[in-house]
């Protein structure tokens, strides 16, 4: 395609990503508005921290990442790597802030932020760069494996113990799709895919031998218990759950209407701003509103797939891919795990749940898809 093209594939990502963060502020207003007002005595509290935290800081993110010349990013890339690992790391130092029995946060003064948020772009800029300075005999050999198996230990090394276990394996997905889709053969792609199975299996197994009550190995083992007998053990076990399938099931064909979910309550549904937001939009807009949301995820990843493909950049190509995929891969396991299609990870609906640091890394990210279809 012609380079006008190209820029026009820019321009419905950027609209794509301009619908979503639009209805995602309406849906985080309908879903917040009971509990802000009863924390805060301001029902728009948390609408008003997304704008500042998350939209203005995503806006300049976004703006800045689509006006950076796109040879500068291969100069600093290996530099924000470095930058990312460090501030990850330092959530184990006094700086780290623990919440819920986890240290995923960085508190300096009174700014938090979570650092995993911008290690996962920035791994994946290393990756996209590292595999794009090599050969095509390069990058098929069993160093390359090796070495990418590496990688993904180091960002292990920095998230596990935090632990953001969904967030590493999510991070791992996106990852192994930039290095696949860099033209590994086939054969190297199934001993990836079998090393890195041995290792989660039998890192998993021994977690389950050596720390029984983890809450990981609970999270597994509930989820395969969802459907046994024991009714009364499984409402306890899966209460988040349970009431996320009430919720999506209650909202039917068209839903109970904007505003009108009764799921928002804590009383019935956990983290209605957050984790589960994606309930109270099945449960106000029902199955059309639910699939129309998924529309627009999908529409947005096959843009920036359509934009990577064009890139003649291979930095440029792969990093496309990455960004898109890794914020796929988080829509569809924070849609799935509210649908029992996989175990409750309580991850983020990307654009839509409350969260500052998150909206703001995606929005930057998403300039840099904007900046590649401008280059092509």
């Amino acid at each position: 395609m012609s380079k006008t093209s190209s820029r026009k594939l820019g321009n419905i990502f950027t609209w794509n990503v301009a619908a979503l963060l639009l209805f995602g502020l309406l849906c985080l207003l309908s879903a917040s508005m009971i509990i802000a007002k009863t924390q805060f005595h301001d029902p728009y509290y948390y609408v008003k921290q997304q704008l500042l935290k998350g939209v203005l800081l995503g806006a300049l993110g976004f703006l800045i990442a689509v006006k950076i010349p796109w040879k500068v990013y291969k100069k600093i890339t290996p530099f924000l790597f470095v930058a990312g690992l460090i501030l990850t790391i330092l959530v184990f130092t006094p700086l780290g802030l623990e919440l819920n029995g986890a240290r995923r946060w960085l508190q300096i003064g009174s700014f938090t932020f979570q650092p995993n948020e911008i290690f996962k772009i920035t791994f994946i800029m290393y990756l996209s760069l590292w595999l794009a300075q090599k050969t095509p005999a390069q990058r098929n050999s069993m160093g390359s494996v090796i070495a990418f198996i590496f990688f993904l230990g180091i960002a292990a090394a920095v998230m596990l113990p935090q632990p953001a276990t969904s967030s590493f394996l999510i991070l791992a997905a996106s990852a192994c799709i930039v290095y696949f889709l860099s033209g590994i053969k086939i054969r190297y792609i199934l001993i990836t895919i079998l090393i890195l199975a041995l290792v989660l299996g039998g890192g998993f197994f021994l977690l389950k031998k050596l720390a029984p009550n983890d809450y990981r190995v609970q999270r597994l083992s509930n989820f395969i218990s969802f459907n046994q007998e024991d009714g009364n053990k499984n409402l306890e076990d899966n209460y988040q759950l349970n009431q996320s399938l009430i919720a999506i099931g209650s909202g039917g064909i068209t839903g109970v209407g904007f505003g009108n979910a009764v799921s928002k309550y804590n009383n019935y549904l956990p983290e209605p701003i957050g984790d589960s937001i994606f309930a109270v939009i099945a449960q106000e807009f029902g199955f059309i509103g639910s699939v129309l949301i998924i529309i627009l995820y999908l529409s947005l990843f096959l843009t920036g797939i359509r934009i990577g493909a064009q890139c003649p950049d291979e930095f440029g190509r792969l990093l496309c891919y990455g960004i898109v995929s890794l914020f796929f891969i988080q829509m569809f396991i924070h849609i799935g795990a509210l649908t029992k299609i996989f175990p409750f990870t309580g991850q983020p609906l990307p654009l839509i749940s409350y969260g500052g640091t998150n909206l703001a890394i995606t929005l930057t990210s998403f300039g840099i898809v904007v900046n590649i279809s401008r280059w092509s």
